[in-house]
Formats: structure tokens, C-alpha cells, sequence
């Protein structure tokens, strides 16, 4: 296999990672409201879990950390715990669908990463279908503020969310053509949790050891969303940006039928109609990205 045919390989790989990773936390979204504890106090659980776990296979594998590692790490680290924070505390206080549509808006904030920090290309095609899932967005958004679990504060929190996961995506992706992914999972996990840490003692009504049934459900978490970063961070390697984060927009609908079959959110028409365009906005990017690595024979991740 030549060196360009490994790396369409590897592209397509990358691409149902993407898939794979959309699901995973679509799915996800609707998993976290059914934990019963406030969000801080599931960030922090989560995140002990997660360190314990990744740092096991890390040292079972006799894999090893780096101080170059370690540094390259700590700037997506640090995003991703704030992300939890803010990201929890709006599911709990707004609809799941909400929070989902406003943080999957990162392909707007992300590209101008995608253009001056990875220089990939940002064509007017590109740009018009990222207005045309915006628009779906809209739609989505607007038809739910009529929905009693609404609220102003939790849509502000999924802003900050935003914020920080679009930042924490740009870095990561930095992040991993240093670092193997396995490492890049056990270092950003500990130091996420280290961030959430003093928040979560300081500001939480009980932060005391969950019972079983809790400790299955973050389980649960660390398995579905959770997978979802690790493929994530995976194809980071082999995938565009531009692509990865518009894939993102793919997460809502999933979320928005979740939520109306098991949180008795109702979907109005307005948010079917944004949600059939947000999908075929994602599915005509990834269409146009899988003409373009077939053209060039490569990937520019």
C-alpha cells in the first residue's frame, strides 16, 4: 500500500470516528440528566473515573508520560474541564436539546482556527453550508423556547460551553500529533480533574462518595460520551477540522429524539425542519471532504 492510499485509509477511518464519536455523544446528551446529581458533583466523578481508568491502561500497556507530553496536554486539559463544568450545570437547567444545538455550533468559531492555525482551506461552498446548518440550528432553537424546561441561564451556560469546547477542540488537535492517544486520554482527564476539583469542593452541597447505582450510571457516562472523546481525539489526526466540528451539528437531532422519547421534551415542526437541514448540511460536508481526499490522494489533517 502506497504512502497515499494509506492515508485515504486512515482519512476514512477517521470519518466514522467522527460518526461514531457524533452518536456516541448525542446519545450521551439525553444520559446526562438522568444522573441524580447536580452538575459539578458529575463533572468531578466523572473525571476521577475517567483518570483512573485511562492512567490503568496506560501503565498496564507500560506506556509512559513525558514532560513534553504532559506540556503539550495541559492547554486542552484545562478547556475540557471547564467545558464539563459549564456544559453539566446547562443540562440541568435548560433543555437537552438546547444545549446540544448551541454547543455544536462550534464549526463557527472554529474556523478561523481552521484557516490561520491549520491552514485548510475554507472554500464559499463550505461557508454556504455552514449557514445552511446554522439556519437549521436557528430553527431548533427557536422552537423549543416554548418548552417548559427552558431557561435563559442554562442557554448562557451552553454558551460558555461553546466557548470552551471549541477551544478545546483546536488544541487537541494540536495536542495529538505529539502525543498517542491513549497518553493524550490520561493526562487531559487527570488534569481536568484537578481543575474541577477545588469548584466541586468549594461550591458543592455534598460532594460525599456516590452509591452504586450512581457509580453505574457515570459508568455508563464514561462509556458512551466518553467514548465518543476518545474517538474524537483519535481521528483528530487524520481528520480536517472544518469537518470534524460541522460533523458536531449531527448531534442535536439525535438528541432532540432522545429527549422527546425518554425527558418528554416535545418536538414542534420548526425544530424537525431545522433538524432535517442540519443533517443534510453534515452529510453534503463530509460527501464534499471524501471527494476531496479521493482528488488529492491525502489527507490535509
Amino acid at each position: 500500500m502506497t504512502v497515499s492510499s494509506r492515508a485515504t485509509e486512515w482519512h476514512r477511518m477517521g470519518l466514522v470516528a467522527v460518526s461514531g464519536a457524533v452518536t456516541c455523544w448525542g446519545i450521551g446528551n439525553i444520559l446526562v440528566r438522568q444522573v441524580d446529581l447536580p452538575g459539578l458533583e458529575l463533572a468531578f466523578w466523572r473525571l476521577v473515573l475517567s483518570s483512573v481508568i485511562y492512567v490503568g491502561i496506560v501503565l498496564a500497556r507500560r506506556g509512559r508520560v513525558t514532560w513534553a507530553q504532559f506540556r503539550a496536554c495541559l492547554p486542552p486539559a484545562v478547556m475540557v474541564g471547564l467545558w464539563l463544568i459549564t456544559f453539566y450545570e446547562s443540562i440541568k437547567s435548560t433543555t437537552v436539546t438546547n444545549v446540544s444545538m448551541i454547543v455544536s455550533l462550534s464549526p463557527v468559531v472554529l474556523l478561523w482556527a481552521a484557516v490561520r492555525r491549520f491552514a485548510e482551506p475554507v472554500s464559499l461552498k463550505l461557508l454556504a453550508l455552514v449557514a445552511a446548518a446554522l439556519a437549521g440550528t436557528s430553527l431548533v432553537l427557536f422552537g423549543s423556547t416554548s418548552v417548559p424546561t427552558w431557561s435563559l441561564r442554562g442557554d448562557g451556560l451552553a454558551v460558555l460551553a461553546l466557548l470552551c469546547f471549541s477551544a478545546n477542540m483546536a488544541l487537541s488537535k494540536e495536542a495529538r500529533q505529539k502525543v498517542g492517544v491513549l497518553e493524550f486520554q490520561a493526562i487531559v482527564w487527570s488534569v481536568a480533574m484537578v481543575v474541577v476539583a477545588p469548584p466541586a469542593i468549594l461550591l458543592s452541597d455534598d460532594l460525599s462518595f456516590p452509591d452504586t447505582s450512581t457509580w453505574l450510571w457515570v459508568l455508563v457516562l464514561l462509556a458512551v460520551p466518553g467514548s465518543g472523546h476518545l474517538l474524537m481525539n483519535w481521528a483528530h489526526k487524520h481528520v480536517r477540522i472544518t469537518v470534524s466540528s460541522m460533523a458536531l451539528l449531527g448531534a442535536p437531532p439525535i438528541t432532540m429524539v432522545g429527549a422527546a422519547l425518554f425527558l418528554d421534551e416535545p418536538i414542534k415542526i420548526a425544530q424537525v425542519v431545522g433538524g432535517v437541514i442540519v443533517i443534510a448540511a453534515v452529510a453534503a460536508v463530509i460527501r464534499r471532504d471524501l471527494q476531496i481526499t479521493a482528488r488529492h490522494g491525502t489527507s490535509t489533517a
